[in-house]
């Protein structure tokens, strides 16, 4: 997964259990440190304004701002696979108002070397917002990948077979998609084209259009346009059917794969000289804003209760330590190399 959060897979009749899994947070009434925050706090990413992260962030810090009392910007700096934005993070004081929002990918490029911040060590994970499978997907209605009005990634294996490329498959260039579309094309003995896009846009306007045959993107980040008809999930990676696509085969449950399915998550970090009262009082509110209607009725919206995930304080320390370790695994097994000593 992407990566720690590992499933064991009970297959049938028993129900999953993953390391993620927690319990909603029980926290105090958040008790200000001081005049801490006395003026708008900023929240930077690596990815587009229009994607998961964005859509992530935005639903977050509306009740946070709330609770504050401040205004919270956004801002993004897309390129370089995700990395992008960090030199501008590393030049912020670490006084509290200037906040990472990442996503695995903070973690895989760590480990290959892009970048020297260690999620664990050089930055305090907040908290982890949401965790989120992967699916492929096609254009709504595209026949060539339907059978009786429904979707059927047989035909796509099928077709995928015709000859090395004849598959053309809309991805991002980041280590969790990359991966995950490595293991399906392993498993189903076949091998696609990939075009990467760093914009969600064209990511999944490719397929929309038409140019490309199938996308893979997490379902929450893509909601909107299957509820419209555009795209129609074909695959789950995952142990068992999506409820918000009972129709779509999971590699687990009809397909039989064994190894334990990436995921995207995305969390909060604020670098490690931060002073400890405005850390604790970080986590204490981001805690109450996630659990708020508005938040909750987010997660559900964007289908991202498939899997329970927050995380605050020491537990987010431990999943981004245990992430390093998995990934620094998976990329040895793959050939690549990866950051001295790990």
């Amino acid at each position: 997964m992407s990566l720690p959060i590992k499933s064991k897979l009970a297959l049938g009749a028993a129900a999953l259990t993953y390391a993620f899994v927690v319990a909603g947070p029980s926290f105090a009434a958040p008790m200000k440190p001081g005049d801490y925050p006395s003026r708008p706090i900023t929240i930077m990413f690596c990815y587009g304004k229009s994607g998961g992260s964005a859509q992530a962030i935005q639903a977050i810090k509306g009740p946070a701002s709330k609770i504050m009392g401040v205004k919270i910007n956004m801002v993004s700096k897309t390129g370089g696979g995700g990395v992008n934005c960090l030199p501008d993070l590393q030049q912020a004081p670490a006084d509290g108002y200037t906040i990472l929002q990442h996503t695995d990918t903070f973690v895989s490029t760590y480990v290959k070397g892009a970048h020297d911040l260690h999620p664990a060590k050089d930055m305090i994970p907040l908290i982890i917002m949401n965790v989120a499978p992967t699916g492929l997907f096609i254009r709504g209605g595209d026949k060539r990948f339907m059978t009786g009005g429904k979707p059927d990634f047989d035909k796509i294996v099928k077709f995928a077979k015709i000859k090395e490329g004849n598959l053309k498959v809309s991805n991002i260039n980041a280590d969790m998609e990359l991966i995950t579309m490595s293991m399906v094309e392993k498993h189903f003995g076949f091998k696609s084209k990939q075009v990467l896009f760093g914009k969600p846009a064209q990511r999944y306007g490719g397929v929309i259009g038409g140019k490309l045959d199938v996308l893979m993107e997490q379902p929450g980040d893509v909601s909107k346009h299957v509820a419209a008809g555009k795209l129609m999930q074909v695959l789950a990676v995952w142990p068992e059917r999506f409820k918000t696509a009972p129709d779509a085969k999971a590699t687990g449950a009809d397909y039989g794969l064994k190894w334990d399915p990436l995921l995207r998550f995305r969390g909060l970090f604020i670098k490690k000289d931060t002073p400890k009262k405005i850390v604790k009082y970080l986590q204490e509110v981001l805690a109450e804003a996630y659990k708020t209607k508005e938040h909750q009725a987010f997660i559900k919206r964007k289908n991202l209760d498939i899997v329970e995930s927050f995380r605050s304080g020491a537990d987010s320390k431990k999943v981004m330590m245990s992430a390093i370790k998995d990934y620094a695994e998976i990329f040895k097994k793959m050939g690549k190399k990866v950051r001295p000593g790990l």
